[in-house]
């Protein structure tokens, strides 16, 4: 074998060997390569996922299973397959959307294989296989424990089916299939818009499309896990959930098992028809817009900005410092021109709101019904600036066009502070009117003078979190190259369900704040106290440390990094 991938194996080989060992590098990390560390990550907690649950499902099917009836066992299988269909399918849908602009070759990949003897179908087949080959290991690898595990756990006398050698395929089936038809299905809509957008716009709404699906399908995963018995039996049979996709696919496994229910039936038949049709549609898409596809990246994928007289005059009139202005413009410009900045915007929002979702019943719950709307608005509040202020960290440290940072880099001593005064101020500003003024009208008319209280917390909460989250940045946003895996991601799993704790503990905080006095004086001195010892300590270093422009391991012995 080893022999066999030495050897030259023509330009189709050639060219997927390229795109795979390629494509999850970037211009944007540090080096070639950097990606191994995370992906191995990724995959270490994506193979073993299932296993955790086996336990938990074990004894709630022995328990459905020896009841005499055969209703709840099944409504609980329905809504565990639905679960993991709905997963599948959505992480499936996650990695299509990530990597959107490998769907077709990008500019980079005319300029550097243009100018060889190759022939452009020979590129775009090898991408889209490449494409192909890393969707379906995701798809093995998601859901080669599931289909093994969850039919021996949900094996009873009450299920459909004669055992596992119709329920495996069955499982195997429906999520495999569910996943591509998420895949193919957005592979066709990206062909179906090249060939019917004119140029500016296919870069316009494809870049905000992506962002939109990357939001969607995190939603989806989160909200997969809140799926119950109640939730499958609505989708099952309310007539507007017929035209979900994750319903077509709980309709062919439960076909698949032997289900007589005519609607059932009626379901498979329209997701083998939609697998069908979005294979169709991608292979033609692909097929017939390669030409065109090169004259719309030489056209610019991007329309051209446009300045306006009155945001200019608006702007020096809230900034009055120029080297404020510059920097607020140029972060401001930065995540309308670039769509890869605005998928990761959009897809915190989107993962945020699917925990809000998940979440905000169960705070409902856990409090008296006068305050339960008081509850839902401080954990929703909580929860968006969390994933707020986290996503905006994540998106700063994403370079823009690193060539380009050597003119921050010569004119860096003289305008340090008030660049990142201007950093303060451009979060700090977009946080107060999307956490603060665009819900207040509907809090204010739901909570009365409670809603004044609430946002007096919440926003001494706000700059809190903002110093506590930005306390250690030294860089310029879309300035510096990223270095990802720094963290382990057991680490950042571990963190991130500390975080889901530490938030329902704030809001419960927070909310009792609104209605104890004590508290509430209490609680917002404590976090204005706090809030100005590092908010001194942080603009005390701005003088003193210089900016980062190029991530690195960290060295064994750290320096002082001051300057000369």
């Amino acid at each position: 074998m080893h022999e066999w991938l030495r050897r030259t194996h023509g330009p189709f080989v050639e060219l997927l060997r390229h795109f795979l060992h390629r494509f999850f590098d970037s211009d944007l990390i540090t080096a070639p390569g950097q990606m191994a560390g995370p992906l191995i990550g990724v995959f270490s907690l994506m193979l073993p996922w299932f296993n955790m649950m086996i336990g938990m499902l074990r004894q709630k099917y022995a328990h459905f299973a020896a009841l005499p009836t055969p209703g709840p066992f099944r409504q609980i299988v329905l809504a565990d397959e639905l679960w993991l269909v709905t997963l599948m399918m959505s992480v499936i849908g996650l990695v299509t959307a990530l990597k959107w602009d490998s769907v077709f070759p990008n500019l980079r990949d005319y300029r550097s294989l243009g100018t060889l003897p190759l022939r452009t179908w020979h590129i775009f087949a090898a991408k889209l296989a490449a494409l192909l080959i890393v969707v379906t290991a995701v798809v093995i690898t998601l859901n080669f424990l599931p289909s093994l595990g969850f039919p021996a756990v949900s094996a009873s006398r009450w299920q459909f089916g004669q055992g596992l050698a119709t329920s495996v395929p069955a499982h195997v089936v429906a999520c495999i299939g569910g996943g591509y038809f998420f895949f193919f299905g957005l592979v066709a809509l990206q062909g179906i818009l090249l060939n019917l957008l004119p140029p500016r716009a296919f870069g316009q709404v494809t870049g905000y499309l992506q962002g939109l699906a990357v939001a969607v399908m995190l939603a989806l995963i989160v909200l997969s896990f809140s799926v119950d018995a109640r939730i499958a039996g609505t989708l099952r049979e309310a007539p507007w959930a017929r035209w979900l996709p994750p319903v077509w696919f709980l309709g062919l496994y439960q076909s698949m098992l032997g289900d007589p229910n005519p609607a059932i039936h009626l379901l498979a038949n329209r997701a083998w028809t939609g697998l069908s049709l979005s294979i169709a549609l991608a292979l033609l898409t692909y097929v017939i817009s390669y030409q065109r596809h090169r004259t719309l990246l030489m056209e610019g994928l991007t329309a051209a900005s446009r300045d306006r007289r009155w945001t200019g005059t608006l702007l020096r009139f809230l900034v009055p410092d120029p080297r404020q202005q510059a920097i607020i413009t140029f972060l401001i410009k930065t995540i309308a021109r670039s769509s890869h900045h605005r998928m990761i915007l959009m897809g915190y929002c989107g993962f945020g709101f699917a925990i809000l979702m998940s979440g905000i019943a169960g705070v409902r719950s856990a409090v008296p019904p006068d305050r339960a709307t008081a509850a839902a608005f401080t954990y929703a509040h909580v929860v968006f600036l969390a994933f707020f202020l986290i996503g905006l960290r994540h998106l700063f440290a994403i370079p823009a066009e690193l060539p380009a940072n050597w003119m921050f880099q010569l004119t860096e001593r003289g305008g340090r502070a008030e660049w990142l005064r201007a950093v303060d101020r451009f979060v700090l500003t977009s946080g107060v009117i999307l956490t603060l003024v665009a819900p207040f009208p509907l809090e204010f008319k739901l909570l009365g003078w409670h809603a004044l209280l609430e946002i007096a917390l919440f926003g001494g909460f706000a700059l809190l979190c903002y110093e506590w989250t930005f306390s250690s940045w030294d860089k310029l946003p879309f300035t510096c190259s990223h270095l990802p895996g720094k963290t382990p991601m057991w680490i950042r799993l571990i963190q991130f369900l500390g975080l889901l704790g530490a938030l329902q503990l704030a809001g419960f905080i927070l909310l009792a704040g609104v209605y104890y006095p004590t508290v509430f004086l209490v609680v917002m001195t404590i976090q204005l106290a706090v809030w100005k010892r590092i908010h001194d300590s942080r603009e005390e270093s701005w003088g003193e440390q210089r900016l980062k422009y190029l991530e690195a391991p960290d060295p064994p012995v750290q320096g002082l990094n001051l300057l000369s």
